[in-house]
């Protein structure tokens, strides 16, 4: 056992180092939503309450609502680094790397082999998959609550495992205290949980427990999963952002719906038979499965096309493609062995993808379905494990080849990632705005106000974060802390214009749009006009101009 711990040490390391490795630099940008997280951290941190002003908020109403779980776990790395992009990505690069540990003892419970060490084994190769797997690091990388949400649910299947061999109460109630600390991170498990608890404790055997048991049971079920999710559809403002992506009120099946009809008309069917066939509840059906179906294909797992597109790394998939194989491999096994609860990991997965098929935008979607990949990362272990035990007897050579493969894969990876990640369409991770900022802030003294351009999306919070400006000051600025569109409030000497080129020369009137002593903001896009004088411009990695900081000359 001393040999597995130091060997599982060994890989939370190398998951560590993976992780954090350049985390303020790769991925190039910094995301708006990882700007929210931080800064309403910081607010918290200084204040006690968020950039809203509402005293230790359970969410964000500044951030569509969303739960303040990532924020209150930021503070303590803010804290001790300050505010910058490496504070706010460390909880969710740490606390993914710590999430090999739990997988490593619930992949013991659910591969349970005749021989003890065998599915020991299993565990470590399990833990080395989720620590290189390009899926997780990506994630791990930015400030993404979706991993701290795998954590916790990690470590509630496997106090849920331990209470079902040890049959101590506390491990139960552990378990769905992390179920339910997860909900305080991200809207995904309010879809997921409802659905894998019953069927984990369904494979666990609850049927067969005492009615206490039972009872314990679905009372924890409902104060901790149940209840939070019903207030929360209850909840005009804490349902908005799951009712802003749901297929329920998106435009396409009524348009399709509508169409069909049409149609229906030019060539006359009848209206029973058109109103039979062609109607919204079939059509979002049938979006709901194009969609599910998405999530569960290999183009999904094996290409650089999922979303949302900041994470896309050209020429890198989610998984490898060594794991393709070995995923089939486990499949195999696990139906031959009779694995009972392989077939858990096949519900599991299963049912991650329902929320998101749920959903319009950014669909197959990478974060929402992040919690299937442990089940993924489980069944490929298995299959690793035998194609290696099969090796030994057969060909061993084909273990020198393997070992190969998987370290070319990971080298591939991490150049694709370093090199190639950081120019690859920066303009998804609003890559420019930390060096306006900077520039900004050392002209700003010699003009009377600043107008910045909302082109790339959310200037306020950027420039709120980037020059950690004071909370209480932002309050006092804005004097209107019940604003919906904190993407550009105003502060201080700063207002931020929804037109691209706030200083340019308009055609109709004949003027320029701007006055003096005001700098100016305008996007790399706009065209270049005798009066706008250019002060510096503003490249993403990729060379890309982004911004152009400008002022009206006298001539």
């Amino acid at each position: 056992m001393k040999k597995i711990y130091i060997l599982l040490l060994g890989i939370f390391l190398l998951a560590f180092c993976l992780r954090i490795y350049k985390l303020d630099q790769s991925p190039s940008g910094f995301h708006r939503d990882e700007a929210f997280l931080g800064y309403n951290a910081f607010s918290i941190l200084k204040t006690g309450k968020d950039m809203n002003g509402i005293v230790f908020p359970l969410h964000l109403k500044s951030f569509l609502y969303t739960p303040a779980g990532y924020s209150y776990l930021s503070i303590p790395s803010i804290l001790v680094f300050g505010l910058n992009e490496f504070s706010v990505r460390f909880p969710s690069a740490f606390f993914g790397a710590l999430s090999v540990i739990p997988l490593y003892f619930l992949s013991t419970y659910v591969i349970k082999l005749k021989n003890t060490r065998e599915s020991e084994k299993i565990g470590l190769i399990a833990s080395f998959l989720l620590a290189i797997t390009p899926w997780h690091i990506n994630l791990s990388r930015t400030a993404s609550v979706i991993t701290v949400v795998v954590f916790l649910i990690l470590l509630g299947v496997l106090f849920a495992f331990i209470w079902a061999k040890r049959k101590n109460y506390i491990f139960l109630v552990a378990s769905f205290i992390f179920y339910g600390l997860s909900l305080m991170f991200y809207v995904a498990p309010y879809s997921f949980l409802p659905l894998f608890i019953p069927l984990l404790f369904i494979f666990l055997g609850i049927q067969k427990r005492t009615k206490k048991v039972i009872f314990v049971s679905l009372l924890a079920f409902f104060i901790t999963i149940l209840l939070p999710l019903f207030l929360t559809v209850r909840s005009p403002n804490l349902s908005l952002r799951m009712k802003s992506i749901s297929i329920t009120n998106h435009d396409l099946a009524k348009l399709v719906t509508q169409e069909q009809i049409r149609e229906d008309g030019v060539v006359q069917t009848r209206i029973i038979v058109a109103r039979f066939f062609h109607n919204k509840p079939y059509n979002l059906m049938n979006e709901f499965v194009q969609n599910y179906l998405k999530h569960v294909s290999p183009e999904f797992l094996f290409s650089d096309k999922p979303f949302p597109e900041r994470y896309q790394i050209p020429s890198s998939s989610l998984l490898f493609l060594f794991q393709l194989p070995l995923i089939l491999i486990g499949v195999f096994m696990i139906i031959k062995r009779n694995l009972r609860f392989g077939y858990f990991l096949f519900a599991w997965i299963a049912i991650v993808p329902i929320g998101s098929a749920f959903t319009f935008d950014d669909v197959p979607n990478l974060q929402r379905t992040l919690t299937m990949l442990p089940a993924i990362i489980i069944i490929s272990s298995v299959g690793l494990y035998f194609f290696v035990t099969w090796s030994k007897r057969i060909m061993p050579i084909l273990i020198i080849i393997s070992v190969g493969t998987i370290i070319l894969s990971m080298f591939f990876y991490l150049h694709q990632y370093y090199l190639h990640g950081k120019v690859y369409r920066p303009w998804y991770r609003q890559d420019g705005y930390k060096q306006l900022v900077e520039d900004v802030k050392g002209m700003e003294k010699s003009y009377d106000k600043v107008v910045v351009t909302n082109r790339e999306s959310a200037p306020t919070i950027f420039f709120l974060f980037y020059s950690s400006y004071a909370p209480v000051r932002f309050w006092n600025d804005t004097k209107n802390p019940n604003t919906q569109d904190f993407d550009r409030v105003n502060f201080a000497n700063y207002e931020f214009s929804q037109e691209e080129c706030p200083l340019r020369y308009d055609e109709l009137t004949k003027k320029y749009t701007g006055i003096s002593q005001v700098l100016y903001i305008n996007s790399g896009l706009c065209k270049d006009f005798k009066r706008v004088e250019v002060l510096k411009r503003i490249y993403r990695k990729d060379n890309s101009e982004v911004f152009r900081i400008v002022q009206l000359s006298k001539y």
